[in-house]
């Protein structure tokens, strides 16, 4: 089976993400710019980069080494073209980081926001622990499960709806 994310066009991933009813884009951000700020890691991991959102919130004096996965080149290519030269070290690799294709030296931050909904977690988990510095810190967002919303958002970006089929929510125990 085709990975859905190989088939949706970043432009439509960005502007659902950035939209007022869905903010996604702009919580994740925030997110990873307080792990940023909390442990001032000199390495990090980004899975799941798509075209780079949240990289503008890290400071290269403090953070020199920055690692981008994502399964979509076009994503990748994109997050490239957006941020290369602005930190010591750029790496981006293209794959799914629950393979052992995904190799790189282990960073002291690994940030995995919403991407557990499409991954075998056990798999992943273990992968990841492989890509972390000892004492290195996994900072985690998760969609929780809700009666009142759908799993995707509906919006002008139909393409995003080809995910429904492959995400289960994870809970966070």
């Amino acid at each position: 089976m085709r990975n859905p994310w190989l088939s949706i066009p970043l432009s439509d991933y960005e502007g659902h993400m950035s939209l007022p009813q869905v903010g996604q884009a702009q919580m994740l951000a925030g997110e990873f710019e307080s792990l940023l700020r909390k442990y001032r890691p000199r390495s990090v991991a980004v899975l799941g980069c798509s075209g780079g959102n949240g990289l503008d919130r890290i400071l290269p004096n403090i953070t020199s080494r920055v690692v981008g996965v994502d399964v979509n080149p076009a994503y990748i290519e994109e997050t490239r073209r957006r941020f290369s030269g602005r930190f010591p070290t750029l790496e981006l690799l293209v794959g799914d980081v629950q393979t052992p294709g995904i190799d790189f030296a282990p960073v002291e931050l690994v940030f995995a926001g919403l991407i557990f909904e499409y991954l075998d977690l056990s798999v992943a988990l273990g992968r990841i622990g492989t890509l972390l510095a000892r004492d290195g810190i996994l900072g985690v967002v998760l969609q929780l499960p809700s009666t009142a919303l759908p799993s995707i958002t509906s919006s002008p970006f139909q393409s995003l709806q080809s995910l429904a089929p492959s995400m289960r929510l994870v809970l966070p125990e």
